[in-house]
């Protein structure tokens, strides 16, 4: 395969996820629509799910907020059962932050397309296309998980 060839199979199927993102648009942005989240404890969150752990010193600065602000953030976070603050074992002054279960679930609903494909989507597909759907979405999996650190 020539290196043009491969160029314009990825324009492609660039062109083509665009296109399916759009047409998933309305039941992606649903979650965004019913969370009770502000912008600052989304940040926030999302910061900690990033870092797997996290601190309020670290979250102010990611946020460019005061400790204060911060403080209260995680008060509501953790009131929500989203995040948990545990000491440090090894700075007993320092807070440790990480996300729960919930505050996991909520990140994924919003930012992951946890959601399933529509049965009657799938329907629509040939079984010779849902195999090929199948082997290129694994693919898509292996490569990615080359790339994740």
């Amino acid at each position: 395969m020539t290196d043009q060839t491969r160029d314009q199979l990825v324009a492609e199927l660039a062109n083509l996820h665009r296109r399916l993102g759009e047409e998933f648009l309305t039941s992606r942005l649903r979650p965004l629509l019913e969370t009770d989240l502000t912008v600052q404890q989304l940040r926030a969150l999302a910061l900690v799910q990033v870092d797997r752990e996290s601190t309020p010193q670290r979250l102010a600065e990611a946020l460019g907020v005061s400790a204060a602000t911060v403080s209260g953030i995680l008060d509501r976070l953790t009131a929500a059962g989203m995040t948990v603050r545990t000491q440090d074992p090894a700075d007993g002054r320092v807070r440790r932050v990480t996300s729960t279960e919930k505050g996991s679930e909520a990140i994924r609903r919003l930012v992951a397309h946890d959601e399933e494909l529509p049965p009657d989507l799938l329907a629509l597909l040939s079984v010779d296309d849902l195999r090929a759907l199948i082997q290129g979405t694994g693919a898509l999996l292996k490569a990615a998980q080359k790339l994740a650190p």
